[in-house]
């Protein structure tokens, strides 16, 4: 089995842009993606720099950021089909010409259903075996997390809310995943972002990070990070995915890690119940951690 090498520490190696694509190059992707013939029509009003368009039984999506890769759908949508994985079934896709460079767009099965706020322990137990089905999933390539840049995609804006500590935490984060397997991961999901849900019962996983092969641990910490200062609980992720092919000691050491990065993101989002409950987690389990979480205006 392939395991991670050393990361890219710092984005020494390389750097990979993850801004916005400009809007009006947004804008002329989605024109030619609401033509296509796989799109059965609006179904509602939508903001002008809308990158996602709903029909009534199909939805457009287009590229926004930078770094995403037409590829990394494609990837995706031969998973649903090889591994069963619960994911919208790609329709239709291209690319169109802009004056950023060529900018690709999807029309996608649209499923119903909304993200679990406030995580149930039915929700958490089906999304752990989905992400144990995602990981056990053929690698079909894509992004490696130790490739140069992909570390800083990877944690995504910490990269410039945390410029200062930056070059600690990426760091870390190579001690913490050295040597481990890699295989098909998510990269972005948790019971309350990019999944879907009817009550307790999981309809689809959304949008994968544009980092596609890593530790499968990276998921599930990524996971908790995000569910637990929302009543989740450790215990019914990892009884769905399979308490015995969890690496216990590598997830302890990602969890404060991506505790830190999610409480990075929650300061700058403005969401300060998460950010109270990660600060308190932090200062209570990985203390030393603390400071870097710190935002940058108030040092």
């Amino acid at each position: 089995m392939k395991v991670c090498g050393p990361l890219d520490v710092g984005d020494k190696r390389g750097l990979i842009p993850t801004g916005r694509v400009p809007e009006a190059d947004i804008a002329k992707a989605r024109d030619v993606a609401l033509k296509s013939a796989a799109f059965d029509g609006v179904a509602g009003p939508y903001d002008p720099g809308a990158t996602v368009v709903h029909g009534r039984r199909t939805a457009v999506k287009v590229q926004h950021r930078l770094h995403e890769r037409l590829g990394t759908a494609l990837r995706m949508e031969s998973m649903r089909e090889a591994a069963g994985l619960r994911v919208p079934a790609l329709l239709d896709a291209g690319t169109v010409r802009t004056a950023s460079g060529p900018r690709w767009w999807l029309v996608l099965e649209r499923i119903g259903g909304s993200p679990g706020e406030r995580p149930t322990p039915a929700q958490q137990r089906g999304l752990g075996e989905q992400l144990r089905r995602w990981h056990g999933a053929a690698d079909q390539g894509g992004l490696r997390l130790d490739e140069p840049g992909a570390l800083g995609v990877l944690l995504g804006s910490a990269r410039n809310l945390a410029a200062r500590d930056y070059p600690a935490i990426s760091h870390l984060f190579d001690q913490a995943c050295a040597g481990q397997p890699m295989v098909a991961i998510h990269g972005d999901v948790a019971v309350g972002h990019n999944a879907l849900f009817e009550g307790d019962d999981l309809l689809a996983v959304l949008d994968p990070g544009a980092v596609e092969v890593g530790p499968p641990v990276l998921d599930l910490a990524w996971c908790l990070a995000v569910d637990l200062p929302r009543g989740a609980h450790p215990r019914w992720l990892l009884e769905g995915y399979g308490t015995d092919a969890v690496d216990q000691e590598a997830l302890g050491a990602l969890l404060p890690l991506m505790i830190l990065r999610r409480l990075i993101d929650s300061h700058a989002e403005g969401l300060s119940e998460d950010s109270r409950w990660l600060a308190s987690w932090l200062a209570a389990n990985a203390p030393d951690l603390a400071p870097l979480a710190a935002p940058e205006s108030s040092r």
